[in-house]
C-alpha cells in the first residue's frame, strides 16, 4: 500500500478521539517504544484512496469501519456504494469502529485496546505505568 507511509521504527494509528477506545490508546502503544504517529479523524480525514487501500490490505469492506449506530438515516443493512461509505466516515468520524495500527508491513484493525498488547505480543502485566 503505496499513499500511507510505513517505517517499522514508527506506529501509525488512525483512529477517533470522541471515543474512550480512542482516549487510552495512546498510552497503549506507547508501550511499544516506537514513535507514534497518531491520525485523528476528527482532526485529519483519510482520502477515499487511503480508505479503499486499508479495506483492500485488511481484506474488509469499507463499510465494516462504519458504526451504523452513530450515523443517522443508516442501519446495517444500508446498501451504499463505497465511495458513499467512504462519504459516511467523512461526515461521521465519530461512527468509525475501534482503530487501525500500522507499524511496518503489518496492518491490524483493531475493535479494542487489548488487541493492542496482542498486536505487540505484549502481556499487560509488562506495561510500565508512567
Amino acid at each position: 500500500m503505496g499513499v500511507i507511509s510505513r517505517d517499522k521504527d514508527q506506529i501509525n494509528c488512525i483512529y477517533a478521539s470522541e471515543s474512550d477506545f480512542g482516549k487510552q490508546l495512546e498510552g497503549y502503544l506507547e508501550s511499544s517504544g516506537k514513535d507514534i504517529l497518531m491520525i485523528n479523524l476528527n482532526k485529519t480525514m483519510l482520502t477515499p484512496t487511503q480508505w479503499q487501500d486499508l479495506s483492500i490490505e485488511l481484506n474488509i469492506k469499507v463499510k465494516d469501519f462504519i458504526d451504523f449506530s452513530r450515523v443517522e438515516n443508516t442501519t446495517e443493512d444500508s446498501n451504499f456504494s463505497t465511495n458513499d461509505y467512504v462519504t459516511i466516515l467523512e461526515n461521521n468520524p465519530k461512527s468509525f469502529i475501534g482503530a487501525i495500527i500500522i507499524n511496518g508491513s503489518k496492518t491490524e484493525h483493531i475493535t479494542n485496546v487489548t488487541e493492542v498488547l496482542d498486536y505487540f505480543n505484549i502481556d499487560s502485566a509488562e506495561i510500565k505505568k508512567p
